[in-house]
């Protein structure tokens, strides 16, 4: 079993970075075909071949082992943001999220948009924005100046 789940982990992981697995082979400096024979789960990687393909796929070694529910919150996340995700808070936060309905999921969603959202204001409200009688190229010339 744990060969079968690091090899879908791998595959998976692979496909969300655009890789191929001959691309993969020459990150982690293995043969392609080891690789394939991995994903199949017919070949169970050493530790030293699973810490090249951590560091080629950029996720810690841990990924490989994770429990099924967190590796599936994790496929759920798009490529972009996994990196955020290593993160310990935003750990626990999905820890917390297993088992909500999907009720809730959906109004947690709402809170953290709404917040985002709030966040870009305050952000919008710090700049410096012009005077009403202040024409915009005087604007422009204090701005550049500032930089």
């Amino acid at each position: 079993m744990m060969k079968e789940q690091i090899g879908k982990r791998i595959r998976d992981l692979r496909k969300r970075k655009g890789l191929t697995q001959k691309a993969l082979a020459e990150k982690a400096g293995v043969d392609y075909t080891y690789i394939g024979k991995i994903e199949r789960g017919e070949q169970f990687p050493s530790l030293k071949v699973l810490v090249r393909f951590a560091e080629s796929l950029s996720v810690p070694i841990g990924h490989f082992f994770r429990d099924e529910i967190t590796y599936r919150f994790l496929s759920l996340i798009p490529p972009d943001i996994h990196t955020t995700v290593q993160r310990e808070r935003l750990w626990n936060l999905l820890r917390l999220l297993e088992g909500v309905s999907e009720e809730d999921i959906l109004l947690l969603t709402e809170i953290v948009r709404t917040l985002k959202r709030h966040r870009e204001m305050e952000k919008v409200e710090k700049e410096e924005l012009p005077m009403v009688a202040e024409s915009a190229i005087e604007y422009k010339k204090k701005v550049t100046k500032k930089v």
